[in-house]
């Protein structure tokens, strides 16, 4: 091995230590960076966790509105038994009202209730619960048990159907 000259050796040694201080802040640099990654996504996990929580809270404070109404019609309809007079068409128009309040809140929420009777029986969008003859092409939904609904163009929940079977003769 070839000798450096002292001084040329002692430059070597200095640029050699320079170097591994370098190396060492660089990789210091590298363990800071992903702990810094580590901790913003632990917190945009929180974050995220406690906005799923807490998602609803809006639509639930619209129900209990809807709910409120409701008491107040039951107790309505519990007063007209000690003496205060409540018939049958007052209590409807109350439920109306309240059902119509209910409906409003769902269509601001991009809820839609979609038509089921006279077309033909289709699996994304219906659930066949029964078959009946009947006069109509067979396939066709000719009863709804329970409507279907859409959240933004999306089946939320399938119609329950009666579909025809075959025509009457």
């Amino acid at each position: 091995m070839k000798k450096l000259h002292p001084a040329a050796e002692l430059a070597a040694y200095k640029s050699g230590i320079a170097r591994s201080a370098a190396e060492l802040d660089q990789e210091e640099h590298y363990l800071r960076l992903a702990a810094e990654f580590d901790n913003y996504k632990k917190r945009t996990a929180r974050q995220f966790a406690e906005i799923v929580k807490n998602a609803n809270e809006e639509l639930i404070q619209e129900l209990l509105g809807v709910l409120d109404d409701f008491e107040h019609a039951f107790g309505a309809m519990s007063n007209a038994g000690q003496g205060k007079a409540a018939n049958g068409e007052t209590v409807m128009a109350g439920m109306k009202m309240i059902y119509d309040k209910l409906i409003g809140i769902l269509k601001g929420r991009g809820v839609e209730q979609f038509d089921a009777i006279d077309q033909p029986f289709d699996p994304q969008f219906h659930d066949a619960v029964m078959q009946l003859p009947s006069d109509k092409d067979e396939g066709t939904v000719i009863g709804v048990v329970t409507p279907g609904y859409m959240l933004n163009d999306k089946v939320i929940r399938h119609a329950r159907v009666i579909v025809a079977s075959s025509k009457q003769a």
